[in-house]
């Protein structure tokens, strides 16, 4: 087995993916093919996995890939080459895509060099939903259609995105639910302002500083709303790193909120801080299955989330709020100060996720390659 990550970031979905992968080279002879910029996912693989071999791809500009794909010939024949000459040991290749744009020189040199090629892909978003404009949207959605038609089968993360999936494609799929670490808290050596006074009501949002996806501008602006409608003493975390983090700061500083919003960086001790505050928020606009979601629950923390796939089936109707809409988000903010929650409920399929274990994802795993791979790992 061949597993492929071209990604230069290690989130959530490229951490379920290796863990697997990492899981299945202990005795079972396989190839990464990693993203040399990837230091994160390198170093895991070493420490976790028993590889025969960890080959590292040169990085490249990920943009606009639904269409640049096509051009990337020189990459897609020279890992096919590779491909071929190790069919004989290796005839699957498992991709990991964390949207159809991505992963494809993977898929497409797979596919050139025969071998059976499996989709590792929590996300499926028409790309309206994702903020595009409705001609650039649909331009976009044309080129990706084509791109579902690609792999041979899918593993996804959730019943709901395969039922998107099944409505972009034909391949067979199988679902392989997430799981997270239970993990200690730690003591917070520096604790973020106002983090102790009881006097406040403290919000987190966790997550990569990317707008486009995870929503912190919503979140600013509700914010915003809120400081109008309550004298309740408010005070939010952003905990995270990413292209975005001068973006968010400046709309704090415009709307003059740098009082009661501070941008934390990455913490190793974000759990520790979420486990103090009274609310975690999830603005995103599109997700798969955020682990922070897993995470927060754990905790037994009170969620608010954006009424999409990738929260709205593990949430109750009371906790979600209309996407893109900072208003929506404002009221729902309003209706957890004026009610607060004394005990988080979940629903059953939340309650199953967080009892899930690393050892029960990557069985899942192994039995999901095994159907799609003639049971190679039996």
């Amino acid at each position: 087995m061949i597993f492929y990550c071209e990604s230069r970031i290690f989130s959530g979905q490229e951490r379920m993916f290796l863990t697997a992968a990492c899981a299945l080279s202990l005795d079972t002879k396989c190839i990464l093919i990693v993203n040399r910029m990837n230091a994160s996912a390198i170093e895991f693989s070493k420490k976790n996995g028993n590889f025969s071999e960890i080959n590292l791809l040169e990085n490249f500009d990920q943009r606009f890939s639904s269409l640049l794909v096509w051009f990337r010939w020189n990459r897609i024949s020279s890992l096919s080459l590779f491909l071929k000459k190790n069919k004989l040991q290796h005839s699957t290749i498992c991709v990991s895509q964390g949207r159809i744009e991505s992963g494809n020189v993977g898929v497409i040199a797979g596919k050139l060099a025969r071998l059976n090629v499996i989709s590792y892909i929590p996300m499926v978003h028409s790309h309206v939903e994702m903020g595009s404009g409705k001609f650039s949207g649909a331009m976009k959605g044309l080129l990706c259609s084509i791109l579902y038609k690609l792999p041979d089968s899918f593993i996804t993360i959730s019943n709901e995105v395969a039922i998107e999936l099944r409505g972009n494609c034909k391949a067979e799929i199988k679902v392989v639910e997430n799981f997270a670490q239970q993990r200690d808290l730690e003591h917070i050596k520096d604790p973020p302002a106002l983090l102790d006074d009881k006097e406040y009501y403290k919000l987190i949002l966790p997550g990569r500083l990317l707008n486009k996806q995870k929503g912190q501008l919503d979140l600013v602006r509700a914010l915003k709303i809120v400081s109008g409608k309550t004298s309740q003493k408010i005070v939010c975390y952003i905990v995270g790193d990413g292209p975005d983090k001068d973006l968010i700061n400046t709309e704090i500083n415009k709307l003059c909120l740098n009082q009661n919003i501070f941008m934390l960086g990455n913490r190793s001790d974000l759990l520790s801080i979420m486990y103090e505050c009274d609310l975690v928020v999830l603005p995103s606009i599109f997700e798969g299955v955020p682990l922070v979601l897993l995470e927060a629950a754990i905790l037994g923390k009170d969620i608010i989330a954006s009424d999409i796939i990738g929260f709205k089936e593990y949430l109750s109707g009371n906790d979600v709020f209309s996407p893109s809409n900072p208003d929506s988000l404002a009221d729902k903010i309003i209706s957890k100060l004026q009610k607060p929650t004394i005990r988080a409920v979940y629903s059953k399929s939340l309650q199953y996720l967080i009892s899930r274990n690393e050892k029960l994802f990557t069985d899942d795993f192994r039995k999901a390659l095994n159907a799609l791979s003639s049971g190679l790992f039996i």
